[in-house]
This record gives structure tokens, C-alpha cells and sequence, in this order.
């Protein structure tokens, strides 16, 4: 249910390769958009490929008949639709080279609690993580072959903070970045099903020697004003940062955090602690003021702050 601008961007990033036959993996596909995308640009002869197999894996069964019936326009292509859970599925006999040469991904996006049989699922084969997405971009890279290429939309919370970063080391030990494509507005690239997220493309390839990476913009899925630059990988994975955090730079220009990484103190090291989430005004209804009073706090946006201090209110 990928938007149609979006699929066709995300297709567009796949670079040709001369393959007599390419393997296309895209779990949770849906009603096919990404696929269909994808097998459109083969078949105007801009990647290069002799022969097409998708394997798609849906666990709805309405939305798997949608996808039979799309699919199956394609009479040059060969589908299998998988039907099940793509997670049990991919980990049911430990993880091994499937063969993918392509894999073009919008994963669902769910926590994944402690003890549940995902969870579990994932851990007997040594993937570490919190998240439905994060968990089917992890399987895909461990899926796709030698070289294959992985594109997929997802939140862009995995770059950084503590819980993914297991999941960045495992991408990060099997797969190169290449491309990353960042949407500056929250509410566009999904705005048909209400998603406030920050939405990134990013494209990988698997075993791929690390190089520079192309990081692109847009404020929205119209992409009327994209941009794009390439990074150094330094600028993208800092080597100082233990936590190999994914700084995504929109500016050729030094941002300010990568400015003050200079500095070399950790907040912990500055006796601060921080926790995201829990003190956010739509989660905090009950306990807005609308005036000072005893006892209440100013709630602070970015719009408070400046650079060498806070401006309150505004």
C-alpha cells in the first residue's frame, strides 16, 4: 500500500545489472505496489535483466488475493506468493543465502515485546531487535545474495539510540550503504493512512565494499524539490561513535552534531540523562496548563530553543 510516487522513486534507485535472471524478494507486499514498480521498470528495458522471479510473502488474505491479480498481469515475470508470516517463515531453519539479487521492502512497523515468539524466533539466529521493520530489513539482507541490492522504506528511528543498535551492527557487518533518501516532512510520504513518522529509503548491498554514499531529500513523496549529495562514509557511520550511530546530512556543510561531536564528552559523562517519548503534549492532555501555576513545568519545543540557550515562552 506504498504510495505510487514512492514505489516508482524506490524502484527508479536499483542500479541495472547485466543478470540473466533476478531474484526479487518483497516481504509483506501488500496489494504488490513495490513489485509491480519494480517489474514496470524492467519491462522498459531499464535494468537489464533477461528473466524476473518475485517471491512475495503476505499474511492477509485479502489483500493476498489483490496481489495475485496484480501480479499476474505480469506474463513475463514468474510469481510465487508466499502466504504466512514472513518472520517465522525466513527463521524456521536458521538464516542462509536465499538468492535474492533484488529486494524492495515496505515492512509493517510494530514494537516486538521481549518475550514474544517473534522475538524469540529472531533471536535463535542471532538477529537483536524491537521492531517488525527493522526485523524483515535484517532478514532480507541475511537472505540476499552476495552482492544483491536492498531497498526499503522505514522509519528512521533505527539510526540511532540503544535498542537498535544491535540491529545497526548486523546491517552494518553485512552490507554497504549506498543511497539514503530522507522525507523532511512527517506527515506527506504516508499521508493517506495519517503516519507521523520520519520516513527514510535507504539502499544496501550485500557484502559491498563501504564507499561514499549518495544522500538525497525531498519534502514530500511529490519530490518537487529533491536534492542530492555524497558523503564520505565518515560523515554518515562517525568512527568515534562507539553507538554507530547513522547521521543522515542534508547540507554538505558540518552540522551542528557533528560540530559538537568535537567536543568529546557523552551526556552521561555531563551527569544528564534523557528519555524520549513519554512527555509529549498528546500524551499528556490531562496535565496541560494553559498559564503558569504552582507546581506546573514549561513543556519546551525545538521552536524554545537557541543556539546557546532556552527562550521561554515564545
Amino acid at each position: 500500500m506504498t504510495p505510487a510516487t514512492v514505489a516508482r522513486f524506490m524502484a527508479s534507485l536499483f542500479p541495472p545489472r547485466p543478470l540473466q535472471t533476478c531474484r526479487l524478494l518483497d516481504a509483506g507486499a501488500g496489494m504488490g505496489a513495490l513489485s509491480c514498480a519494480f517489474l514496470n521498470r524492467w519491462m522498459t528495458g531499464g535494468l537489464g535483466f533477461a528473466s524476473v522471479e518475485v517471491t512475495a510473502y503476505e499474511v492477509d488474505d485479502h489483500l493476498r488475493d489483490h496481489l495475485a491479480r496484480r501480479l499476474a498481469r505480469y506474463s513475463r515475470a514468474t510469481s510465487h506468493i508466499v502466504a504466512g508470516d514472513y518472520i517465522q517463515l525466513a527463521t524456521a531453519h536458521g538464516l542462509r543465502n536465499q538468492g535474492y539479487t533484488h529486494v524492495i521492502l515496505n515492512p509493517p512497523y510494530k514494537k516486538i515485546s521481549g518475550q514474544s515468539a517473534h522475538r524469540l524466533a529472531l533471536r535463535c539466529v542471532g538477529i537483536e531487535t524491537v521492531n517488525l521493520y527493522s526485523a524483515f530489513v535484517a532478514l532480507a539482507v541475511a537472505e540476499a545474495a552476495p552482492g544483491g541490492q536492498i531497498v526499503a522504506i522505514t522509519p528512521r528511528s533505527f539510526c540511532n539510540g540503544p535498542y537498535y543498535r544491535p540491529f545497526r551492527d548486523f546491517i552494518l557487518a553485512r552490507a554497504a550503504i549506498r543511497h539514503m533518501h530522507l522525507f523532511a516532512s512527517r506527515n506527506q510520504p504516508f499521508k493517506g493512512d495519517q503516519v507521523l513518522q520520519e520516513t527514510i529509503i535507504i539502499r544496501l548491498e550485500r557484502g559491498g565494499q563501504q564507499g561514499p554514499v549518495t544522500v538525497s531529500t525531498s519534502t514530500d513523496d511529490s519530490f518537487a524539490d529533491f536534492t542530492t549529495h555524497e558523503h564520505p562514509f565518515e560523515r554518515i557511520v562517525p568512527p568515534n561513535t562507539p553507538e554507530r550511530l547513522i547521521h543522515v546530512p542534508t547540507t554538505t556543510a558540518p552540522s551542528t552534531i557533528e560540530r559538537l561531536s568535537a567536543v568529546g564528552y557523552s551526556l552521561a559523562d555531563l551527569g544528564i540523562r534523557v528519555s524520549t517519548g513519554p512527555v509529549v503534549d498528546f500524551r499528556m492532555k490531562a496535565h496541560l496548563r494553559p498559564m503558569p501555576e504552582a507546581g506546573a513545568v514549561p513543556l519546551v519545543y525545538p521552536s524554545h530553543l537557541r543556539m546557546a540557550g532556552t527562550v521561554w515562552p515564545v
